[in-house]
C-alpha cells in the first residue's frame, strides 16, 4: 500500500498544520471528519482518525464520537488531543436517541453505533456544515485534499459503489447505484439520515438486511451523487489496484488488518496497528484480538483467495477500471 511508512506517517510525523499541540481555533472549522465508535472498534477507529490527520488539511476537524463507555477516556482524550483529533463522548445523546433499536430489531446483538451515522447532525457541534463520515475500518493512505474540497449542497450527498454492486457489474454486467455507506460526504442541513433512520425503525424490513446502509439506499433518491471508488475503495480488489491512486481502503467483512495480514493485503497494512499499540499502553489496552481458531480460518481463506485470484480474466480490469475512475466529480 502506498502512502507514508510508519517511520514518515501519522504516527511519527506532524499532519499537515505543522503543529503538534492542542488547537483552540479562533475561527470554528465549518468542516469535520467524523468517526462514531464502541469500545470494541475504538482501536481501529483511532488508527483510522490518525492517518486521515495526516491527510487533512488544518481546517478540516477530526471527531470521534463514542457510543458507549471508552476505557481511560480522559487520558485517551488527552493523547488524541495531541494529534489533534477530537474525542466526543456522546454516548448519553446516542445510548437515548438509538436505545429503541437496542430494545428492539437489534436486541443487543449488534452495536448501534452503526446506526449513529444517520444522525451525525444531532450529536456533532452545530458550526460542522460539511460532515466527511468515516467507519472505523478504513485506512486512509493518502491526500484527501480533493474529497474535502468538494461541497456537498443542502440534501445532497457523495458516496461510492458498494462491493455488492461491483461484483454484479463485473460478474453479471448490471449496473446499479447501491452505495456502502462506509465513507459519506453530506451537508448537514436536509441531511437524509433522520429519513433513514425512521424507516428503519417502522419498517426495517425494506432495508434488505443492510441497516444503516440498507436505509440510506432505499430513501437515497436523487440526492446521491456517486464518486469514485478511490475514496472507498474495497479491500477485496487491493491486488487489482494501482496503490498510488487510492485515497481511502475500505476493510469490510472480516479478516480485518489489525488481525494480521491475510491476501489481499500485505504486511505494510497490519504493521501500522502494531505500531499502534505499541505507542502507548492506552492504545493497546483497547485492542480487540482474535483467536487462534480464527486466524487460522482466515489464513485458509486467505491462502484460497489468493490462488483464485491467479485465474487469468476472472474480473476484466477495463470493467473494474471504468467502475472506479470513471466519469466523477471527485
Amino acid at each position: 500500500m502506498t502512502g507514508p511508512t510508519f517511520s514518515e506517517s501519522p504516527m511519527a510525523a506532524q499532519p499537515r498544520s505543522s503543529s503538534a499541540e492542542p488547537v483552540v481555533a479562533k475561527e470554528r472549522n465549518s468542516q469535520c471528519i467524523a468517526y462514531v465508535t464502541d469500545a470494541e472498534y475504538a482501536f481501529p477507529t483511532i488508527m483510522s482518525a490518525v492517518q486521515a490527520r495526516f491527510h487533512s488539511a488544518a481546517a478540516t476537524d477530526i471527531c470521534i464520537c463514542t457510543s458507549e463507555g471508552i476505557p481511560a477516556f480522559s487520558e485517551l482524550e488527552d493523547i488524541l488531543a495531541t494529534k489533534r483529533i477530537r474525542l466526543l463522548d456522546t454516548s448519553e445523546i446516542l445510548s437515548s436517541k438509538l436505545a429503541p433499536l437496542d430494545a428492539g430489531h437489534f436486541m443487543g446483538r449488534i452495536s448501534v453505533s452503526t446506526m449513529a451515522k444517520l444522525v451525525l447532525p444531532e450529536i456533532l457541534p452545530t458550526h460542522y456544515t460539511q460532515i466527511i463520515y468515516l467507519d472505523g475500518d478504513t485506512q486512509v493512505v493518502s491526500s484527501l485534499e480533493k474529497l474535502e474540497r468538494i461541497d456537498a449542497a443542502p440534501g445532497k450527498f457523495y458516496a461510492a459503489l458498494d462491493y455488492l454492486a461491483l461484483i454484479n457489474l463485473l460478474e453479471h454486467g448490471k449496473r446499479s447505484s447501491y452505495f456502502n455507506a462506509g465513507v459519506l460526504k453530506f451537508n448537514r442541513e436536509n441531511w437524509i439520515g433522520e429519513e433513514a433512520f425512521n424507516l428503519f425503525l417502522t419498517n426495517p424490513e425494506l432495508c434488505d438486511g443492510k441497516h444503516d446502509q440498507g436505509a440510506l439506499n432505499y430513501v437515497a433518491g436523487d440526492a446521491l451523487i456517486l464518486i469514485s471508488n478511490k475514496w472507498n475503495f474495497p479491500k477485496q480488489f487491493l491486488h487489482l489496484a494501482d496503490m498510488q491512486s487510492l485515497g481511502i481502503v475500505h476493510y469490510m467483512a472480516h479478516p480485518k488488518p489489525w488481525h494480521g495480514t491475510f491476501f489481499p493485503w500485505s504486511a505494510t497494512e497490519s504493521r501500522v496497528y502494531r505500531d499502534l499499540r505499541r505507542e502507548s499502553p492506552v492504545f493497546d489496552a483497547l485492542y480487540r484480538g482474535i483467536g487462534i481458531d480464527r486466524q487460522l480460518v482466515y489464513k485458509f481463506r486467505s491462502i484460497r483467495e489468493r490462488i483464485r485470484s491467479a485465474v487469468p480474466g476472472r474480473y476484466q480490469r477495463p470493467i473494474l477500471q471504468d467502475a472506479l475512475w470513471g466519469n466523477y466529480p471527485v
